[in-house]
């Protein structure tokens, strides 16, 4: 078994999450942004957040449109995958930790 550093695809692995977290940070910072200088009555009657998330599903749309089902499906796959993968790695890096501090 190679280690996450030995892996042939590092540089694949590097880029996409090196994307991931650079859209993933501006998406978060930009919401939380438009969130704190919303008004309260910016939508009555809506809970802002979900508005907010509908308005950006809204942007990205034609993107999705373009790309296809099969690419999105699969993009939605991926990202899934790529936090399961992460969850489980860190907490079996937290658990060696652990064990190997007694």
């Amino acid at each position: 078994m190679q280690g996450p550093s030995t892996r042939q695809d590092d540089g694949c692995a590097q880029c996409f999450v090196e994307e991931l977290l650079r859209t993933g940070l501006t998406l978060v910072d930009l919401l939380s942004g438009l969130l704190e200088d919303l008004s309260e009555d910016a939508f009555p009657g809506e809970e802002p957040g979900e508005v907010l998330i509908e308005m950006l599903a809204g942007s990205v749309a034609p993107a999705i449109e373009a790309a296809g089902p099969q690419v999105v499906q699969g993009a939605t796959a991926l990202l899934g995958a790529v936090s399961d993968r992460t969850l489980t790695d860190l907490r079996l890096a937290a658990e060696r930790a652990g064990r190997a501090e007694t």
